[in-house]
């Protein structure tokens, strides 16, 4: 199959963000998806699921390109993300595994992948034949039709003869960065609590979009400063500072802050893909109790050893800081602004707030705030 058929496809399907990992059956595909559309590199399948959310919130139709064994990794994050909230998803995947896979650890997962997506209720399209790329089209269609995920498999002989773009080493740019960093580590003794963070975030915001992290943080937000331009997530561990660079990247007017969590970003490998694509309105602000707070405060690895800071400059922030005072927070969040992808290392004590549910479903979270930041609906 011909990359320029699935790429002509994908653009009458008005798909105008792609987030994805190369497969070596289809190089010349994934060469050529950073040249044809706006560009996502992602460094694990799962983050797609959230970058594809935000972006769609803020008004893009995203896709997500991969091979079939990453939707393993997708899987919770499209159940409780995309299928939670009604959002689109269409996965644009070359299928490994099946007749004459030569990789024995491909089999396992990728043979019985229709089935697998079946049992989870995730539509899959198998695409029957080298000539019918038309039926990528139609799936794509289905996706945004239906708010829903949708696979779409592409098997791996369809790509066999597929034009590679050349050599990586040839096609690759090299862009020399100095970096130097004379670093030294002061914590002190957190004056805050979670509550206490956020309710300094709320009291800042004007018209900035807000991102809250599941569990406690959100139900805390709620109480704290609800409004349209907040995205209260409900679920999808991992997934806060994704969704915010999806939809920073789709709408570079407005200044985005996530409020995530130290154990949800130690869980992802998000930091460098933002780091990589640089976004200058993206705040991160890392709240970090050293535990797992909406658990139940059990403690986390790495609590007094791993520095989150530390992290985000490694993975290419603009800006950081590490604060602990309600004051230091307030000015780091304006001195942030316009100056990101900027990161945040709030360092609080453990505890949560009595707080109530938030009494909003999710369908009435996406579409208002939709109406607020989104510039299409549809």
């Amino acid at each position: 199959m011909d990359e320029n058929q699935i790429i002509a496809e994908l653009k009458g399907q008005g798909i105008d963000l792609v987030s994805a990992i190369p497969c070596d059956k289809a190089k010349g595909l994934f060469f050529r998806l950073p040249e044809e559309f706006r560009h996502i590199g992602l460094t694990r399948e799962e983050d797609g699921v959230g970058i594809s959310a935000g972006a769609y919130l803020a008004g893009a139709r995203p896709l997500v390109a991969i091979q079939s064994s990453g939707l393993g990794n997708m899987l919770n994050a499209i159940l409780s993300l995309t299928g939670t909230f009604g959002l689109p998803l269409p996965v644009l995947a070359s299928w490994r595994g099946t007749e004459g896979e030569a990789i024995p650890a491909q089999i396992p997962f990728n043979r019985p992948l229709p089935e697998i997506l079946a049992a989870a209720g995730i539509p899959c399209t198998v695409v029957s034949g080298p000539d019918r790329a038309g039926e990528i089209g139609g799936a794509v269609a289905s996706a945004f039709r239906d708010r829903a995920a949708r696979a779409i498999l592409i098997p791996q002989e369809f790509f066999e003869g597929s034009a590679c773009a050349g050599n990586a080493a040839e096609v690759t740019p090299v862009n020399p960065r100095p970096f130097s960093i004379c670093y030294e580590r002061d914590w002190r003794k957190p004056a805050m609590t979670r509550y206490d963070a956020i309710r300094t975030v709320a009291a800042a915001v004007t018209d900035q979009v807000l991102v809250s992290n599941i569990g406690v943080p959100s139900k805390e937000l709620y109480a704290l400063k609800d409004r349209p331009e907040n995205f209260y997530m409900l679920g999808s561990y991992t997934q806060a500072s994704s969704i915010g660079l999806g939809i920073a990247t789709v709408r570079p007017d407005r200044h985005v802050v996530v409020l995530d969590g130290d154990g949800s970003l130690l869980g992802s490998s998000i930091l460098p893909v933002i780091g990589a694509a640089a976004p200058p309105n993206l705040t991160i602000v890392a709240l970090d109790n050293g535990v797992f707070g909406s658990t139940g405060n059990q403690p986390r690895p790495g609590g007094d050893t791993a520095d989150l800071r530390l992290m985000a400059m490694a993975a290419g922030f603009a800006e950081t800081w590490t604060v602990h005072e309600p004051w230091e927070l307030e000015v780091a969040l304006d001195t942030s602004e316009g100056r990101g992808p900027a990161f945040i290392h709030v360092r609080i004590r453990p505890g949560n707030s009595d707080v109530k549910n938030i009494p909003l479903g999710p369908l009435k979270i996406r579409d208002r705030f939709m109406a607020a930041v989104g510039k299409r609906s549809g």
